[in-house]
């Protein structure tokens, strides 16, 4: 099974492809959603690695053994932190399958594209998912440069809007 390390190395070589696919000039933002939630789901997976010694394969299970109400998990994340991680997945799906979860039922012939505001709405939950795991585990994530004008303006403090 993949250890800590393991995980946070793909974690970052998932943010050097997101950095590649961020400055290519056209905006594939789907692609940078999905991205995205990828590096979100190596770097829980490299939190539950290193506290627990345990590995799972469904994303069900990753956020169940997150889930800040299981009393039972010694994984288990402030309530932010699932949330922002529960959004990245929904994005990710929402961008993979062009469909919104929370409007399923109301508007099932309605296409969901992703645009940049998606996308900004990734990048922020995934850079409060890196700075808590930076502070918690010592993990050092870098400073990168994004590219999205709806970012404009918001605080982050692993990416930088240019």
């Amino acid at each position: 099974m993949a250890s800590f390390e393991n995980h946070v190395n793909q974690a970052k070589s998932n943010i050097a492809f997101l950095l590649q696919t961020n400055s290519a000039g056209t905006k594939f933002w789907d692609w940078q959603v999905t991205i995205c939630f990828y590096i979100a789901v190596h770097t829980v997976n490299a939190h539950i690695a290193k506290t627990a010694n345990l590995h799972y394969h469904t994303h069900e299970l990753v956020k169940n053994v997150l889930n800040p109400y299981n009393q039972l998990s010694i994984c288990a994340v402030p309530i932010n932190v699932y949330l922002d991680y529960t959004k990245l997945e929904g994005l990710s799906r929402r961008s993979r399958y062009l469909c919104n979860h929370e409007d399923a039922k109301k508007d099932a012939e309605i296409s969901h594209i992703t645009f940049d505001k998606h996308f900004a709405k990734a990048v922020k939950c995934l850079d409060r998912l890196l700075n808590h795991f930076n502070r918690l585990h010592n993990t050092e994530f870098g400073l990168y440069t994004i590219s999205c004008s709806d970012l404009q303006k918001v605080p982050l403090s692993v990416f930088i809007n240019k």
